[in-house]
């Protein structure tokens, strides 16, 4: 019975040493020549963020009636906008750099990272990130910006939006990535 009462399982070491390095790699292109970052970001994002699951979440329901390329042009819209949100909380930060507060996991391959960024001479933010594991591949699937007391979860708070846009446009992603400033 004690087997019962034992947590489900501990902060995953991997996971914060995966959003820890991420971080560096982020902010180094940032800090040397923030004029210059964008195919870094590019690729950064590309390589750690699993685009195609929060473009499936996101659309939800409507997902599975959408065909493979148009799924894919709606992703890539997703790393755009992910660009989008690391330019408009780092712009005017300096000598951005970030800690690892804590962990947790939600299962065995589901873990909430808690960081902060440092920003130089601009406030600190509180950054969460939703990371899974598969195998040893580690890919952020959200991430939750602190503004103002409340956490915000960006693909959750993206779903209800690209559902009644999706069910507005009667199925044209192209009108969701364009009304969303997604392009």
């Amino acid at each position: 019975t004690l087997l019962f009462l034992a947590p489900v399982g501990h902060a995953d070491e991997a996971c914060e040493t995966f959003i820890a390095t991420t971080l560096d790699q982020m902010f180094s292109p940032i800090n040397r020549a923030p004029e210059r970052v964008d195919p870094d970001l590019k690729s950064l994002v590309r390589a750690n963020v699993d685009s195609l699951s929060i473009a499936r979440f996101t659309l939800g329901k409507y997902a599975a009636r959408v065909n493979a390329d148009d799924l894919h042009k709606y992703s890539q819209s997703l790393d755009a906008y992910f660009l989008k949100v690391i330019h408009e909380n780092t712009e005017g930060g300096e000598k951005l750099s970030a800690d690892v507060l804590r962990s947790f996991d939600r299962n065995h391959r589901d873990c909430i990272v808690e960081t902060v960024i440092h920003r130089g001479a601009i406030e600190d933010i509180s950054v969460h990130w939703r990371v899974m594991r598969v195998g040893e591949l580690h890919q952020v699937v959200d991430i939750a910006i602190e503004q103002n007391g409340n956490t915000i979860w960006l693909a959750i708070e993206l779903r209800a939006q690209v559902v009644d846009l999706y069910e507005r446009s009667n199925g044209d992603l192209d009108v969701v990535i364009r009304k969303l400033g997604f392009g």
